[in-house]
């Protein structure tokens, strides 16, 4: 822009070889401008206060000088932007010609005024989005977290379970059996560390647990899934659910997960799509894996966003499995595969 002002506005002003040289100067201090924004507003500003006053070349230095003030505004605050701006200011009142007191402040004002300001904009509006950004990350981590919770919980009842119950047969075997004093000793010893662990699983959960408990144990899984796609289906959206009986074998965990993974999916479904969604879910077991598949057909409404697929990525996960999401077609994809 300043070669093309040199060269095709300067109207009947000749463009000197200083000229051409405070432009070069000017122009290639700019590359710097992001990295050293006050050393290079105070370079052009040195640069238009040299230059002899009214020449093409001063005129180029000072519009840089603005433009670098501008840009120390954006990217510094406090002092350096008080020692540019007073920099520059001073450069346009003190330098010859001068068109008068009052002219030349309401002129300088003015040019200074202008870039400051869209200066002060950007910063505010890059601090408002590092805001968000941040706080994006701080209510993700806090969903993650509250998942973790909701995961410890369930997988206190589910060890808890299965230590009970083989603390309780210990026990019946060393009361039913007569076995030789060193077996005794050793059956002991478990009965024991059983009762033990029993102890520090109740003693631990205690700062997971909320008022609301955490979810209930899922037994029967092809039911709990049926009763998940009747209550969304009750709520407007038709589902064709396909549900392998055979999932009704997966541990406990697994079983947990399986569980989420539909529920949120279907629970998105609803929220994102509305009521006349028409939905599609696959739950199969196969030889060495576990896999959900959730489509719909429909497009997305505006809605509030939530943290419904980051839960299902930590349950996912949780087990060795992977999650995969998009837009499918018009619609929308859930895909979970776990090992079993």
């Amino acid at each position: 822009m300043a070669m093309g002002y040199l060269v095709l506005l300067n109207g009947k002003v000749a463009a000197t070889p200083n000229d051409w040289v405070l432009t070069a100067v000017s122009t290639l201090l700019i590359v710097r401008q992001g990295q050293w924004p006050l050393a290079i507003t105070l370079l052009q500003t040195f640069l238009f206060a040299v230059a002899p006053g009214g020449t093409l070349g001063a005129g180029v230095a000072n519009m840089a000088g603005f433009f670098a003030l501008g840009e120390l505004t954006w990217r510094r605050s406090g002092w350096q932007v008080w020692v540019g701006t007073a920099a520059v200011l001073s450069a346009n009142v003190l330098t010859p010609p001068f068109d008068g007191v009052a002219p030349m402040l309401f002129r300088a004002i003015l040019l200074i005024g202008l870039p400051v300001l869209v200066g002060l904009h950007l910063r505010s509006v890059q601090e408002i989005a590092w805001q968000a950004k941040e706080r994006a990350a701080a209510d993700a981590q806090a969903a993650r977290a509250d998942e973790r919770t909701a995961i410890a919980r369930e997988l206190h009842d589910l060890v808890a379970h299965h230590v009970a119950s083989m603390v309780l047969r210990i026990g019946a075997a060393r009361h039913a059996l007569d076995p030789d004093p060193e077996v005794a000793v050793v059956l002991k010893e478990v009965h024991e560390s059983g009762i033990a662990a029993m102890a520090d699983l109740r003693t631990l959960v205690t700062v997971l647990r909320d008022t609301e408990g955490g979810q209930e144990a899922v037994t029967d899984l092809p039911s709990a899934l049926r009763a998940t796609v009747d209550r969304i289906e009750a709520a407007g959206p038709r589902v064709t659910a396909h549900i392998d009986t055979n999932v009704a074998d997966l541990e406990g965990v697994l079983r947990l997960a399986v569980l989420r993974v539909v529920q949120e999916g279907l629970t998105n479904v609803l929220k994102h799509v509305g009521e006349r969604a028409k939905v599609t879910l696959l739950v199969c077991k196969k030889s060495d894996a576990v896999e959900v598949t959730l489509s719909d057909d429909g497009q997305a409404v505006p809605a509030e966003p939530g943290h419904g697929l980051i839960g299902m990525r930590e349950r996912v996960e949780l087990v060795g499995g992977q999650l995969t999401t998009g837009p499918t077609g018009r619609g929308w994809l859930v895909h979970a595969r776990m090992p079993a």
